[in-house]
């Protein structure tokens, strides 16, 4: 056995006799299991991959290296493959070779091609293992002779360290370890067929040099076997270690197999919608969203953030626990179903809970070998998942009625509302940031908030909820309290935040000379406000930009509808939405740039709150093209996943981005299920309404495995002119459940009767924004049928195109899409000399106007050609009033 000692350098050898155990078999060829999920195309330099289970990760980039996690242990990096041929004196090197890569759920396939073999390697992370496992399938000519390199790295997550590692190989095991004086910290990586090519001898100095190991593979071995690689890790010793690399090794088959199946039967909402490309994001985004939760051997079981490689830093992005990217995310899991999901998420983040009542803001993965709570000041450096929290609770309780789980956070929950509560040390009705952390700005030219928007619209919502909370845990007062600040914030907020002369909400409140806040002075904090612990002696001002954070009170339906409706035109725009998403600010700004964290990249989660504030004040077209141009980020980047930021101007991740980053993926799935197809489960799961905001030119959708109190429903809706047709079919479960039914309509189309099961039914027609709604309530039984007959109604479509790479922001936005009194009435933005084509359903004929050309494509459908004047580098307004004439 030969030991060194490492940092960066290889060092000391000590060579040791050990009796040679029997070689363990390799892994006979299987057939892996499918669930229909399958991403492939050829290998993208650069682009992110990743491989995650509960317990361990593998994350690296396209040609590249990767390197292994075992949380929240790095075990190693650089990891690469290179080939010899034999009697073929011409060393490959395996990025060289990278041909194409193939992504699944459960697991990432590289191909390296060459004229002599293919060679296909396969990275799972067994869903609760400590360890990646690699497997090679082999096809070669000649024996083929693999070198398998990287450099042993064992470091722990910042802020926690490690002493200078060593570096040992087993010979009888054919496996390295690596570990540290404490024996406490441990890696272990090998293979049946490893054979150590670079311990150094004892008498070199030490050298900055790769680990290697190679395997000889000839043909029919490669026939016959798949060749495993197993890393493996422990914070409990090597002994630990060690018995987790042997059951890689032994039940890799089995593991690879369990780890598939968790995949298939996960059984949550699913959609099948005329666009397969939306249905892709969807399911792929709820793969990513259960690949977010981590078990940390010390903290337990939670979301992180999001993922890249650490790079030169000693953190995988965002690989640790956060409080508001996990509360962010659990809209999502609730929405599609995932309940304990939600549940562990709150169970973690109340553990951390701080005594009076604040959440966490993150929570390293090393916390536990340190003082994190008080000697770093990360931890309570925000102020949002305080109120999140309160909301979270109120969205799982009204969707599962789960009172236990209510009963068992009950006290949490208070201590959560009274702190948020406590910030509005001035008694003007907004909860403040100064003194307490940020809210949504943590730098840059929006910073610092006093008191931003952002955070006002998480407490209304927070306010309302812990009130319905209240009443039914028997709490009047608390009830009645709530319901007073939810009021009183909301009318402070729109005296304060809504510019008339701009159509659109302010960002923040914030003292002119401020530079920074003050972190977390506590709930008690003195009731001066204070600014770089100055007192403060004149008002706060309001600063005047139009940013993506409006979203977040308009997804709650918390401000003014007229209001709301003004400033959806500055969301929906160009100047905030891109062909990749929507800009935390308004590109027209003094403030905006492009470059910039926190005053002008795109974030996919800006693009969700857009999204879901557009849905709820019946703005289809600009919620369904913020959705889009998430949800088309899938297959960009990172096959499957949805990336933390991009440039403002380009359709480009940042190189800081995390490129798997679960709120992103919760940002397609949710808008989906809330937005777009309208699903809210309530009343503790006895009722569900389902209020579909469909594009024009979709026919059908289908959605499944809804799930509403201990039953689980499946929907089908059929549209055609004259009727839309809801099928209804409980595939499981009992008890009764309620059925509110509104879907939305073109303003001019006339709902003429509504029957349920071919009985007629009463219904309201309720209108708002572009929209109008006919609503109906139903007992679901075992199957039911609602039909809507109506006259047609009149209203425009566009299909949303994946931009290119690097693209310019270029698309057509549709804000406005009113159709009444015989004309379709559009109000459209499109760059400056281009001419754009979009689609109308209407039963109507369509009169050309001036500029504008129409033609029909088929019964009831139209193409129409609308050309935009000015300057070619920015987005200019037309309004366009198509008359409708009748074929009579």
């Amino acid at each position: 056995m030969k030991h060194i000692r490492l940092g960066l350098l290889l060092g000391l050898v000590i060579a040791a006799g050990v009796p040679a155990l029997a070689q363990p078999a390799l892994v006979p060829r299987f057939e892996r299991p499918e669930n229909g999920l399958v991403l492939a195309r050829p290998t993208h330099d650069g682009a992110f991959f990743d491989v995650l289970g509960r317990r361990a990760a593998a994350f690296g980039y396209e040609g590249r290296p990767f390197e292994v996690w075992t949380y929240p242990l790095k075990l190693v990096e650089d990891v690469r493959l290179g080939f010899e041929i034999e009697d073929y004196p011409v060393p490959i090197d395996g990025l060289d070779a990278q041909a194409s890569i193939e992504v699944r759920p459960e697991a990432t396939t590289i191909t390296y091609a060459h004229a002599a073999f293919t060679v296909r390697q396969t990275l799972f992370a067994p869903m609760d293992e400590a360890g990646v496992v690699m497997l090679l399938d082999v096809e070669t000519v000649r024996p083929l002779t693999i070198t398998v390199s990287f450099r042993p790295d064992l470091s722990l997550m910042w802020p926690a360290g490690l002493m200078t590692g060593f570096l040992g190989w087993d010979a009888g095991q054919h496996r390295y370890f690596t570990g540290e004086e404490t024996q406490r910290f441990y890696g272990i990586v090998g293979s049946p067929l490893a054979e150590d090519v670079s311990v150094q001898p004892y008498q070199e100095e030490p050298a900055d040099v790769p680990t290697r190991f190679e395997m000889r593979v000839t043909p029919e071995m490669a026939e016959a076997s798949l060749i495993p690689i197993v890393f493996a890790g422990s914070t409990e010793g090597r002994a630990v270690a060690e018995a987790t690399y042997d059951r890689l090794l032994a039940n890799a088959t089995g593991l690879y197999t369990e780890t598939a199946e968790h995949y298939g039967e996960v059984e949550t909402l699913w959609i099948d919608t005329p666009d397969d490309r939306l249905d892709r994001a969807f399911a792929w985004a709820k793969v990513g969203i259960d690949k977010g939760l981590a078990t940390n051997p010390m903290l337990g079981t939670g979301f992180v953030a999001g993922f890249r490689t650490s790079g030169n830093s000693e953190r995988p992005g965002f690989a640790w626990f956060f409080g508001r990217d996990a509360l962010w995310t659990t809209f999502a899991t609730t929405a599609t179903g995932d309940y304990d999901a939600t549940r562990t998420a709150l169970d973690f983040l109340q553990k951390f809970q701080r005594a009076d009542g604040k959440i966490p803001h993150e929570v390293s993965q090393s916390a536990a070998l340190l003082d994190w709570f008080e000697d770093y000041p990360y931890a309570w450096a925000s102020a949002d998942a305080t109120p999140l929290f309160v909301i979270v609770h109120a969205d799982l309780w009204r969707a599962t009625g789960d009172d236990a789980f209510l009963r068992k956070h009950w006290e949490s929950i208070k201590k959560a509302y009274a702190f948020s509560a406590a910030t509005d040390r001035d008694g003007n009705g907004l909860i403040e940031n100064t003194g307490v952390g940020h809210g949504w700005v943590e730098g840059g030219a929006l910073y610092p908030p006093h008191e931003e928007l952002y955070m006002q619209g998480l407490w209304i919502e927070a306010s309302e909820n812990i009130a319905e909370l209240a009443e039914a845990l028997g709490d009047g007062r608390l009830a009645g309290e709530a319901r007073a600040a939810a009021e009183r914030t909301r009318v402070a907020t729109e005296a304060t935040y809504w510019l008339p002369d701009e159509g659109f909400y302010a960002v923040t409140t914030t003292f002119p000379d401020a530079t920074s806040l003050v972190a977390d002075e506590g709930a008690q904090a003195s009731t001066s406000l204070s600014r770089g612990g100055i007192a403060n002696e004149r008002p706060a001002e309001v600063m005047p930009e139009n940013t993506a954070m409006q979203g977040v009170p308009f997804w709650w339906h918390t401000l003014d509808a007229d209001r709301a409706q003004q400033a959806l035109d500055a969301l929906g725009g160009g100047a905030v939405a891109t062909d990749w998403g929507a800009r935390i600010l308004d590109a027209r700004s003094e403030r905006y740039d492009p470059l910039s964290y926190h005053n002008g990249s795109v974030w996919p989660l800006f693009s969700g709150w857009v999204s879901m504030g557009a849905y709820a004040y019946g703005r289809p077209h600009v919620g369904y093209q913020a959705l889009m141009a998430s949800a088309l980020l899938t297959e960009q980047d990172a096959l499957g996943y949805v990336t933390e930021l991009l440039s403002g101007d380009f359709n480009a991740a940042f190189g800081r981005s995390s490129h798997h980053q679960v709120w992103s993926e919760a940002m397609v799935a949710t808008p989906v299920v809330s937005g777009l197809l309208g699903l809210d489960v309530r009343d503790r799961g006895r009722l569900l309404r389902f209020a579909p905001q469909l594009p024009a030119d979709w026919d059908s959708v289908q959605v499944g495995n809804v799930v509403v109190g201990d039953a689980r429903y499946d929907f089908r809706l059929v549209r055609t002119d004259s009727e839309l047709r809801i099928t209804a079919t409980r595939q499981e479960g009992s008890g009764t459940v309620h059925l509110e039914l509104a879907p939305a309509f073109p303003l001019d189309a006339r709902i003429r009767s509504v029957t349920v099961d071919g009985e007629e039914a009463e219904f309201e027609v309720v209108r708002e924004g572009d929209v109008q709604r006919a609503v109906v309530t139903s007992a679901l039984d075992e199957r039911n049928e609602i039909v809507f007959r109506y006259d047609e109604g009149s209203a425009a479509f566009v299909r949303h195109e994946a931009p290119v790479p690097g693209a310019t922001n270029q698309g057509l936005r549709i804000l406005r899409d009113r159709a009444e009194d015989r004309t379709l009435r559009l109000v459209l933005e499109g760059r400056g000399g281009r001419t754009y084509t979009f689609g109308v359903r209407t039963p109507h004929r369509i009169e050309a106007v001036s500029g504008v050309a129409v033609r029909p494509i088929g019964r009831g459908l139209y193409e129409v050609d609308v050309t935009f004047e000015g300057a070619p580098d920015r987005y200019n307004r037309r309004t366009l009033t198509l008359p409708l004439l009748s074929d009579n």
